[in-house]
């Protein structure tokens, strides 16, 4: 059994915080502009010695900060990265930051001791004395090849003692730092010169022995005084060949500024900042949606669905706030693709995104609806009242509210005279005894509905025009407005109607209903 459109995996992140195996895809113009901004920043960085820079990505909660830095942790070639995630972080403090920082650089020191061993194999090849003492050759052990491969592979202890002589043309601390790293740990400290010192150190080994830029990514980088102090602490000493890349959200920015000004006005002047306004835009996120697919997929033809995939995301997006950013629509995304996999569909369909919704989001309402309508059945809704049929089911909707009323009290049989003028799509008598016209337009021109307003109005007592066009009152004509979520209340009242389903608390949603829209 296959995912839809013949995937062989899910290729939508199952975690809310993308993991380095999900960052690989990068879709969405805003996001392939920035990477190529911080890229831009990485080549420039890499042909100027000693150079550092700052970077800065202040923007909004699952706008794809984050998953845009894991990805250039991931794709680019040419940094020694460490990603930071401060808000994973505690107990915070100094020597905590810095301990997960040099963590994040494990691969990186991995990379670096093999570097070195290759540079001290080089010169013991070459005859130099200590090169060849550090690898312990002796009479029966002449093979350098064979000694340095058994130190890589942990079978040999090296003597470190030959360190020092072997970099002589290195700084004492630096000399320290290479032989951590021969070690296969650096040491842990909580004083900050010591703590820059190292890191000043990597950087330049990075550069010398790599050919590499260090990267350091410090995320949800808040107020903590520890967290300030150590990234204001990396910023004032230019450590070289580096760039630190600071992401954070606009709240936490402004407590930044708030505890200090002196952090705030560095951030302020950074080398770059990086602006994602706009990510969350639908055409941003549906292109991120795609792209997931795009990426994975091995049906050629795939591309003819993109379309129905696009409308069936820009029905969620348009309704509904809390999808509107990439985070919660990757989410959406991953379980419709698993539900479509339970049910064995080749494509996504209304029904798995349905089911999806309701699965996922159960107790998920829509905001400011009176009949309290699911969130699936909202989507349904919306999707399959069309223009010409949506203004029928509206119409039918108000004559069943109206008989609804009626059957609740709220008028009496010899009352209620429903389509009994012609062009009124409804008529009731009200409790002053008036007669009250109902014209239902949705969709029209406006023009229009002036000219059945005054043919309507000398036949009844009150005209109610209910409508989604933007109008005012006309001729002593009372207007109420009709959007989305009243449109869809009203529809979804009218079905549960019908299948006799009106009870309990529904009751009372829809003479609310009733009394929203002045039919009692």
């Amino acid at each position: 059994m296959t995912y839809p459109y013949n995937l062989e995996i899910n290729p939508y992140p199952s975690s809310p915080t993308p993991t380095l195996n999900d960052v690989y895809i990068l879709g969405g113009r805003r996001h392939k502009e920035a990477k190529n901004i911080i890229i831009e920043c990485i080549n420039d960085v890499k042909n100027k010695d000693n150079d550092f820079r700052l970077i800065t990505i202040i923007q909004d909660i699952g706008s794809g900060k984050t998953h845009l830095a894991l990805n250039i942790k991931k794709t680019q070639k040419d940094i020694s990265c460490s990603y930071l995630d401060l808000s994973r972080l505690s107990p915070r403090g100094i020597d905590s930051i810095y301990n997960a920082l040099i963590y994040g650089f494990e691969d990186n020191i991995k990379e670096l001791r093999y570097a070195l061993i290759e540079h001290i194999k080089t010169k013991a090849l070459n005859n130099d004395k200590a090169s060849k003492k550090f690898f312990r050759m002796s009479f029966f052990s002449r093979n350098i090849q064979k000694l340095a491969g058994e130190v890589l592979e942990g079978k040999r202890d090296a003597d470190l003692s030959y360190v020092d002589e072997i970099f002589r043309e290195y700084s004492i601390n630096e000399k320290r730092v290479i032989k951590g790293i021969l070690r296969n740990e650096l040491e842990k400290s909580s004083k900050m010169d010591e703590i820059l010192e190292n890191l000043a150190a990597l950087a330049k080994l990075n550069r010398i022995l790599l050919k590499k830029v260090t990267l350091i990514e410090v995320d949800e980088l808040d107020a903590d005084t520890d967290s300030l102090d150590f990234t204001k602490a990396i910023i004032n000493a230019h450590l070289p060949s580096t760039i630190l890349l600071i992401i954070t959200t606009p709240s936490l920015y402004s407590k930044i500024r708030d505890a200090s000004s002196s952090l705030f006005d560095r951030m302020e002047k950074a080398n770059y900042k990086i602006d994602l306004a706009g990510a969350s835009m639908f055409d941003e996120v549906a292109d991120i949606v795609l792209e997931y697919i795009r990426v994975n997929v091995k049906d050629i033809t795939f591309s003819q669905y993109e379309s129905d995939i696009m409308n069936k995301v820009r029905v969620i997006y348009d309704e509904f706030k809390e999808f509107r950013n990439i985070r919660s629509m990757l989410n959406i995304m991953y379980h419709t693709l698993e539900t479509a996999k339970k049910k064995n569909v080749p494509v996504i369909t209304d029904e798995v995104i349905d089911d999806t919704l309701n699965h996922v989001y159960p107790g998920l309402r829509v905001k400011g609806s009176i009949m309290n309508v699911p969130i699936s059945e909202f989507i349904r809704i919306r999707r399959e009242y069309n223009d010409d049929k949506l203004e029928e089911s509206v119409k039918e909707a108000i004559k069943s509210l109206l008989i609804f009323t009626y059957e609740k009290g709220k008028a009496s049989p010899e009352e209620m005279n429903l389509n009994k003028e012609s062009d009124i799509d409804a008529l009731y008598i009200d409790e002053e005894g008036k007669k009250v016209g109902i014209i239902v337009t949705i969709n029209k021109d406006h023009t229009k509905i002036f000219e059945r307003i005054s043919k309507l109005q000398k036949n009844v007592d009150k005209l109610l025009i209910l409508t989604n066009a933007n109008i005012m009152n006309h001729n002593g004509s009372t207007v109420v407005s009709l959007d989305k979520c009243k449109m869809v209340d009203l529809i979804y009242f009218s079905n549960k109607y019908k299948q006799e389903d009106i009870e309990g608390a529904d009751t009372d949603r829809a003479l609310i209903l009733a009394r929203s829209v002045l039919l009692c």
